[in-house]
């Protein structure tokens, strides 16, 4: 591998020591790459280039970072650039081969190097090899939607069991045919699960997670629910919280004792607000008042998506308010 000349006299004067970053970047086990304003390579570590299977630093110094990158790939560069070029810090993960053709994936942080004056002289690019990473998440992906599949097929397989039921005892018709119903409309939430990273309709969502649920014994209200769109992340916390706030009122609440369920979800500047509010007909059982595993499994999902829960316990119900700060 041809030596790379040394760090101070390709990235300018910056009054930070030329020697001490050298010896640090040559340490990152992350290819890192010192970017001219024009977008060419200057520099790019020893690790670096043994990550991209590259032998000669040649190959990358004076090239363009973008044209390296498979064309698919290269709008991520060229905007993360223009994204530090303004003060900002650019984050993808995106996939590139390496020089020999192996498939990788990299999770890229691209920022300004500034100097004494504030002046940007340049670009720091960062790329972490997160390859094993990205294939544990498909493989994750894959067996989801597998298993969405069958639970839809599940749910229909019930559901026709049911009607042939009903047809078969006129007295049972009904409660077969309104329970095949909410079989379907569970299979319809579940539907809405697999896989996408696009974002989610807000009133779609919620009303696919508690319609199954609406009886005349226990309506379920959507009394204020705003058509809006939610990324992915937020929308999947939210069907697992009501989700399970649902099994909770089955177990304790309105929907097995009767009374009602009204929900509202609403955006209040860039804070999103879902609030859940459970009537029954019973005092509120002791069990479902402190939470147990159900309701800490609530806390834990909302902490790691960085959302907000407060429930308040009534003598009759709760009154649960989900909060999600959007960009």
């Amino acid at each position: 591998m041809e030596k790379l000349e040394p760090l101070a006299e390709v990235i300018p004067q910056t009054g930070i020591s030329q020697h001490s970053l050298a010896f640090a970047l040559d340490q990152s086990v992350d290819c890192v790459k010192i970017v001219k304003l024009d977008g060419t390579i200057s520099y790019v570590n020893t690790n670096g280039l043994c990550a991209m299977q590259i032998d000669d630093a040649r190959v990358m110094l004076g090239a363009e970072w973008s044209t390296m990158w498979p064309p698919e790939s290269r709008n991520h560069i060229v905007d993360g650039l223009e994204t530090a070029r303004r003060g900002g810090v650019a984050r993808f993960r995106a996939a590139c081969p390496t020089a020999r053709g192996e498939h990788r994936w990299w999770d890229v942080t691209i920022s300004a190097l500034r100097d004494e004056s504030g002046e940007s002289v340049g670009y720091l690019g960062v790329s972490r090899d997160v390859t094993e990473n990205q294939l544990t998440r498909e493989v994750l992906e894959v067996a989801t939607r597998e298993l969405h599949h069958r639970l839809k097929n599940t749910y229909a397989m019930i559901a026709s069991l049911l009607r042939t039921f009903g047809r078969s005892d006129p007295a049972a018709r009904g409660f077969a045919d309104d329970m095949a119903a909410r079989l379907t409309a569970i299979g319809r939430a579940q539907a809405l699960f697999t896989s996408q990273d696009a974002p989610c309709c807000l009133a779609e969502l919620i009303s696919a997670l508690v319609v199954p649920f609406d009886s005349a014994q226990c309506p379920v209200h959507l009394d204020a629910v705003d058509d809006v769109t939610v990324p992915r992340p937020v929308a999947d916390t939210i069907a697992l919280v009501v989700g399970e706030m649902a099994v909770n009122a089955s177990k304790h609440g309105a929907l097995r004792h009767g009374g009602s369920i009204g929900l509202i979800g609403r955006m209040v500047q860039q804070e999103l607000v879902v609030h859940w509010r459970e009537r029954s007909t019973a005092a509120v059982h002791n069990t479902h008042r402190t939470g147990g595993q159900g309701l800490d499994l609530i806390q834990r999902i909302m902490r790691a998506r960085d959302g907000a829960i407060t429930i308040d316990w009534l003598e009759n119900g709760l009154d649960a308010t989900l909060r999600f700060t959007l960009a």
